[in-house]
């Protein structure tokens, strides 16, 4: 099959007309009001690494990179001080952690125990991760630790998917929400609008949020990368991602619904949140606090009659060094902690 032409015949799908998508967008923000409070949340999404063993998903930068040999010492990796830091900074914005995430089979199972353990301890709650497919015996492992886990699934079209991704088939994704589902963990799945799919696609991807209970969905849309196949692969236009996320909202009223939101994109936020987005990920809040596109993301949020949590435009006066001393690591490990997130700090005061 010529799987190239099968994506350009897809996206020629990516068109949803004024005339589809107003009467669903009302259906949709009537469905959201009974069934969530008028806010709207950013959710932070912690890399801890920057490498991957699998680096063959062909829509992924990590692709374009030298694989991560499991025999060898990671490169590429975040020191814990870094991600702690953070965390601890984006608590005390007001921004949550969606999850933690990076490129699969890098990192132990347990460093990552260890290291979401700390997470937890300054969080003041668990946090999921967003990694991929783990074994059922990984996921007894983390389980304590952890309050969900999720995997981009890119398409339930299984010929499609393993085009895509040959090194995690969607046979073993499904496993693996199988598994996770039967621990009793909250499940993630990720979609990425823009590598195939037709819109009739959107019908499987709501069986498959109630066939395995799915607690969060996150819509991404495709960011063509260079070096790869879709380096040239337009992005959907924005109806079409409200068309999506107001789909789902009507279909299922009570998950989750996060969009990837990138600079290009933040002008359409009011509109994606009146389709019945709960919030979303992937702004680049260290590079965009206190800029045009964060008062951009402000205005675009009361458009929509949402009130959004945490600090965007205003930076609090903060005791770093107070918040640092109250957490329950040794000595050295706060040092550093503090040291990144001074740097942190400094860099939201430069804005």
């Amino acid at each position: 099959m010529d799987f190239l032409q099968k994506i350009r015949d897809n996206n020629a799908t990516h068109v949803v007309s004024k005339a589809e998508l107003e009467p669903l967008l009302m259906e949709a923000q009537k469905v959201f009001r009974q069934h969530f409070s008028l806010e709207a949340n950013f959710e932070r999404s912690v890399f801890i690494n920057w490498t991957c063993a699998i680096a063959d998903c062909q829509y992924c930068y990590l692709s374009t990179k030298p694989k991560h040999d499991p025999r060898q010492e990671a490169k590429a990796v975040r020191s814990q001080e870094s991600i702690l830091a953070e965390v601890l900074l984006c608590r005390l914005m007001g921004w949550k952690i969606g999850y933690i995430t990076g490129g699969l089979r890098v990192e132990s199972v347990e460093y990552l125990k260890d290291l979401i353990s700390k997470i937890n301890a300054i969080n003041g709650e668990k946090i999921m991760m967003n990694f991929g497919p783990y074994a059922h015996s990984e996921i007894d492992k983390l389980k304590p630790v952890v309050s969900g886990m999720g995997s981009a699934i890119e398409s339930f079209d299984e010929e499609l998917h393993n085009f895509i991704c040959p090194s995690k088939p969607l046979r073993v994704l499904l496993k693996f929400l199988e598994n996770v589902k039967r621990e009793g963990l909250q499940k993630l799945i990720t979609i990425i609008l823009g590598i195939g799919e037709k819109k009739s696609d959107v019908d499987i991807v709501i069986e498959k949020i109630k066939e395995y209970d799915i607690e969060k969905i996150q819509l991404c849309f495709l960011k063509p990368q260079e070096n790869t196949i879709f380096d040239e692969v337009p992005s959907p236009n924005p109806d079409y991602m409200a068309w999506w996320i107001a789909r789902i909202r009507v279909a299922c009223p009570e998950v989750i619904i996060k969009v990837a939101l990138v600079r290009d994109r933040i002008s359409d936020v009011s509109l994606y949140l009146e389709a019945g987005a709960n919030g979303f990920s992937r702004f680049m809040i260290f590079n965009d606090f206190n800029s045009e596109y964060a008062v951009e993301l402000e205005q675009g949020c009361r458009k929509a009659g949402r009130k959004l949590q945490g600090c965007f435009t205003s930076l609090p006066e903060l005791d770093l060094e107070k918040e640092v001393a109250g957490l329950p690591f040794d000595n050295l490990l706060k040092e550093k902690i503090l040291l990144k997130l001074k740097q942190y700090y400094a860099k939201l005061e430069r804005k």
